[in-house]
């Protein structure tokens, strides 16, 4: 009895406590722990209507009822949508330049809290503070004041008065607290009023928006108050912040109404632009991703009745969503991908789900202690493709294609994320851009550059592959601008290395771990010795220059051991994905430059900022052509041999000894070995352009030449000859 007493006074105690924890608030950080995949998109939509529509307050909030209820019933459980007006510094740019506006034109007009820092200013700030009330000192506080030096009791009287000054304001809390005003232009004013009305009744915007005052001047007029005290503190658009730099510090200033709030708040926001245009109604919907910072490209449709902005404003924001993965684990060819939301998804045709096939642009997100972004990061040239299921919800394999191995092997931490963007190939052809870095920014670009920093490649050689194959193709050439077009937009079929064989132990066991796992598919058994047969073709590079061949391809027969009875075999997956995304290798003389998956139609341009090889390609020019030169003094040679070999038979001698003169003449093995001495000085000179790895070629296409000089220009031959043609004589 005693015992089912304690047990239950224990019971007691434990239900008590939990209760208390589950009564108390908890900090916006805890409710931010949600699961990945049953976590809804949290989605705005800005909405920016012409005045010349000429629609009034009921007509526009009817038909954002209406886009909001279509939403809603495409996306269903997988969204959580608010619509509401442009913020009024927004309303413009969204209305009539939303295909030019970008996330940093977005932030730079969010409006931040500015105070002086003139002496001034300071004063001024004292003046109107009323003064601090001293507090009454107990026994034991005057006895230890008491026993403090001159020195203490002046540090700690000016500890005090530093808590009172206007350097102590440090938050916009403070700020709000102790500043009596806050000035801001008119028109920005009008806008603060406006976007602010639905938080009236909440005390702290109240107290901030009575403490709002219209300043009626100009921006320099409001520099000139600040700096002579007039006022204490203002409010401006971040972008004008350097102007005032000199007679004011900056506060950090989060306003709920404001897009750097609303990127905390929400997953995704849709800018909506409805214009005149003509007769007609101009629709435009563009996506901003809050977690990567991220625009997408403008929809836009024409339309001929407000009847039809209802289903047409839903269409371009459904067209436009591009779903996020989150990145798990990953190895050099292979990736664990979580969908988001995808357990709130219906079924496979839902907007927000992610199929196989599908193909993912990875970006890198660094935060701050802060939650603040401080890198930002898509990897170039690296893309994740869907490839298969290991749970039924939300857990798949991707294959990662990219130009550097090991971009997503990263070291992880809590602040780091790694998310995948959802392609979309809107674009019917693309054209790349091939440059080099200029090491002197500060010369005049060549025409056709879009940037002084960088060098175009022109004549650069391209070709084509499709991921896993050895189906290389030629493309072409690079233009003078260092442009060449990509027009292939058949959607391939990839091969993939199986996910069972990675090294990385959590991908391998991905599907053992997971509580419903699904079946892999049937992998292709490949043998690799009949891969470079099949693939045989007099324009194919891969037999000449064996270094276009991928680490990751299927290897050529060459590699097979010719002792080996059965060729080996591989196991490769196989899937057709829903971009055109190919591999393009870039071949600047002898030398492969880079390897880059590129989705045609991805972007109009896909600019490749290549290692400046220049040097080795002068040097390889060089040497190829000193080669060429061996060749042809070695045939002279050998043919002036045969003739004084003649000669010396016929008893010809005078004309065997105008051979001879001719053989002396032609250019020594010591004479060829300093005009390799001075190539090699010149690379010396620039081995910080050139680079650990083009010296290395370098040294390595010198020692080659040098050994091809060393074996067929030596006159040994020649010295028998003149002995013979002496003794004839």
């Amino acid at each position: 009895m005693m015992r089912w007493r304690f047990l239950m006074k224990s019971l007691g105690f434990y239900l008590g406590w939990i209760a208390w924890i589950l009564s108390v608030p908890m900090p916006s950080c805890a409710w931010s722990q949600e699961v990945w995949e049953y976590s809804p998109y949290r989605v705005n939509v800005w909405m920016s209507v012409s005045p010349t529509l000429g629609w009034n307050e009921a007509t526009q909030a009817e038909i954002q009822r209406k886009i909001r209820e279509r939403c809603e019933a495409d996306f269903g459980g997988a969204w959580r949508i608010r619509m509401q007006p442009t913020p009024d510094s927004m309303y413009g740019s969204v209305l009539y330049h939303i295909d030019e506006l970008s996330i940093a034109q977005i932030l730079a007009r969010e409006l931040i809290v500015i105070v002086g820092k003139s002496d001034e200013a300071k004063m001024s700030f004292l003046n109107s503070s009323p003064a601090p009330i001293k507090p009454t000192l107990s026994t034991e506080e005057s006895e230890k004041r008491k026993k403090l030096s001159k020195e203490q009791l002046k540090e700690l009287e000016d500890a005090e008065a530093r808590a009172a000054s206007l350097n102590s304001i440090r938050t916009f809390e403070s700020a709000l607290d102790r500043i009596e005003s806050f000035h801001v232009l008119s028109l920005p004013y009008e806008g603060i009023l406006r976007d602010s009305n639905e938080f009236r009744g909440d005390p702290t915007w109240d107290k901030f928006r009575q403490k709002l005052n219209a300043f009626p001047g100009s921006l320099e007029s409001l520099k000139s108050d600040l700096a002579t005290g007039k006022i204490v503190a203002a409010l401006i658009s971040k972008n004008e912040l350097p102007f005032f730099k000199d007679v004011a510090r900056a506060i950090p200033t989060r306003l709920p109404w404001q897009p750097e709030s609303l990127l905390r708040d929400f997953d995704k926001i849709f800018l909506v632009s409805i214009d005149r245009h003509e007769e007609s109604i101009r629709v435009s919907v563009k996506e901003m991703d809050s977690i990567l910072r991220r625009m997408s490209p403008t929809e836009t449709s024409i339309v001929h009745s407000v009847a039809e902005i209802k289903t047409s404003v839903p269409a371009l924001i459904r067209h436009t969503f591009s779903p996020v993965v989150r990145i798990e684990e990953t190895d050099n060819n292979t990736a664990t991908i979580r969908a988001k939301a995808a357990g709130l998804i219906t079924s496979q045709e839902h907007p927000a789900a992610i199929a196989l096939g599908d193909v993912f642009i990875p970006y890198i997100r660094r935060d701050d202690m802060n939650g603040n972004p401080t890198l930002l990061q898509p990897l170039a040239f690296t893309y994740i493709a869907a490839t298969e299921k290991i749970d039924g919800v939300s857990l798949m394999y991707g294959a990662i294609f990219t130009s550097s191995r090991g971009a997503l092997t990263a070291a992880k931490n809590r602040r780091t994320r790694r998310i995948g963007l959802r392609v979309h190939a809107p674009l019917p052809k693309s054209d790349m851009r091939l440059s080099f870095k200029n090491p002197n920014p500060s010369n005049t670009a060549s025409p056709g550059t879009s940037s002084n920093s960088l060098i175009p490649v022109p004549g650069a050689e391209v070709y084509i592959r499709t991921p896993g194959y050895e189906d290389l193709e030629r493309v072409g050439r690079t233009d003078w601008r260092g442009f060449i077009p990509i027009q292939k937009s058949e959607l391939p079929v990839i091969q993939y290395e199986v996910p069972a064989q990675s090294k990385n132990r959590a991908i391998a066991d991905a599907r053992a771990a997971v509580r419903d796992p699904v079946p892999p598919p049937e992998y292709r058994e490949i043998v690799r010795s009949t891969l470079a047969g099949e693939q045989k073709n007099s324009e194919n590079p891969i037999e000449a220059n064996p270094t276009l061949a991928e680490k990751d391809s299927p290897k050529s027969a060459t590699d097979a051991k010719p002792s080996t009875p059965t060729p080996p075999k591989v196991s490769k997956g196989e899937i057709r994905i829903n971009v055109p995304l190919y591999i393009y290798y870039i071949k600047n003389g002898e030398t492969l430059l880079a390897r880059l998956p590129v989705v045609t139609g991805g972007q109009a341009i896909e600019d490749a900022k290549l290692p400046d090889d220049r040097v080795r390609l002068q040097t390889e020019a060089f040497l190829r052509g000193l080669q060429n030169e061996v060749l042809d003094i070695v045939v002279r040679r050998k043919i002036l041999e045969a003739r004084i070999k003649q000669r010396i038979a016929d008893n010809k001698l005078d004309d065997a000894q105008k051979n001879a003169e001719e053989w002396k003449r032609t250019k020594s093995y010591e004479k060829m070995s300093e005009q390799i001495e001075a190539v090699l000085r010149r690379t010396l000179a620039e081995r910080e352009k050139v680079g650990q790895t083009a010296q290395k070629r370098i040294d390595t296409m010198v020692e080659t030449t040098r050994q091809i000089m060393q074996k067929w220009l030596q006159d040994a031959a020649f010295r028998e000859l003149e002995k013979k043609l002496n003794d004839t004589k």
